[in-house]
């Protein structure tokens, strides 16, 4: 029987939240941080998306022939493991500055505006690619 197997790799932004998996629209599981999933389902065509709250990701098209074995990645967005640190950082000097000499730092302020922007796109127009799925 062909199986599918999901591992979900370690982030910070979602750490602490399972994501939903849908195979055909149906919900068959949550993976949580670190977690290694292992499914057997018939052979056939299917389409596995994830999803956390309003957000997910694209669908995978899987076509399973017998004695089949996928694996499969799931992450966040891209660098989206970089951007959390990165903002808090920012966010840190940018505060620090300001409340020890009483300047902004166009620089930093402008590095913050970018960061939370590129966050903010993954929230909202670009909301199903929140979640990456790689085959591998």
């Amino acid at each position: 029987m062909p199986k599918i197997i999901i591992k979900r790799n370690s982030e910070w932004a979602n750490k602490y939240r399972s994501f939903d998996l849908y195979l055909n629209g149906k919900k068959i599981s949550e993976i949580k941080d670190k977690e290694l999933l292992t499914f057997e389902i018939p052979e056939g065509k299917y389409i596995l998306e994830a999803k956390i709250d309003w957000c997910g990701s694209k669908p995978v098209n899987l076509e399973l022939a017998e004695d089949d074995l996928k694996r499969i990645e799931i992450s966040g967005f891209v660098l989206s493991k970089y951007f959390l640190p990165l903002a808090i950082f920012t966010g840190l000097i940018y505060f620090g500055i300001y409340l020890k000499f009483h300047k902004n730092s166009l620089l930093l302020g402008a590095l913050l505006m970018f960061i939370f922007g590129y966050l903010l796109f993954f929230l909202t127009f670009g909301r199903n690619q929140y979640l990456r799925l790689t085959e591998k």
